[in-house]
């Protein structure tokens, strides 16, 4: 057992079981996150994934992180492409969040078609970034990355978020 104090804070008592990825899955879906899609990859071998491990880091110099599963379809294209686009998703692309967490995701031109017509003119904004650096962690790898242009989209529109692993507008 391991005791957690802060000044002016009440003592509390936290268990130490060891964690495994079922809690800590669990644990996090608590975390609200704000939903993105990260495309990378051009002609082809464009390929796109629903993210929410995005997090930015620096302002000056413009710096975001980006974390990737190890094993997903972009892992092996943003290695090798070193650069990406991420659009931040608005409350009207639940559906487009959910198509590209499925095994349905359009790829190559027909995902540059699909960014064009139905992610850009929706999305909150637009991230267009460069690798700088990759660290292993674990099961997924971390982009630290410039940000090296950043475009507006709609602003009446509000953030997709997950909560407690639902796609929506509203924590529950």
């Amino acid at each position: 057992m391991s005791t957690t104090a802060y000044r002016n804070a009440p003592r509390i008592d936290i268990p130490e079981p060891a964690a495994d990825a079922v809690d800590l899955r669990s644990a996090m879906r608590l975390f609200p996150t704000g939903v993105a899609l990260l495309c990378t990859g051009s002609g082809e071998r464009a390929v796109g994934m629903t993210i929410n491990a995005l997090m930015s880091v620096s302002l000056t110099p413009p710096r975001i992180l980006v974390s990737v599963l190890n094993t997903a379809r972009a892992h092996p294209v943003l290695c090798d492409s070193r650069s990406f686009a991420v659009h931040l998703l608005s409350d009207r692309q639940a559906a487009t969040a959910g198509l590209f967490a499925s095994r349905d995701k359009p790829l190559g031109t027909a995902l540059e078609t699909a960014v064009e017509r139905d992610v850009l003119p929706v999305a909150l904004a637009t991230l267009r970034c460069s690798v700088e650096q990759v660290v292993q962690a674990g099961d997924h790898s971390l982009f630290l990355s410039h940000v090296d242009s950043i475009g507006h989209g709609s602003d009446d529109g509000e953030p997709l978020l997950f909560h407690r692993g639902i796609i929506g507008t509203k924590i529950k």
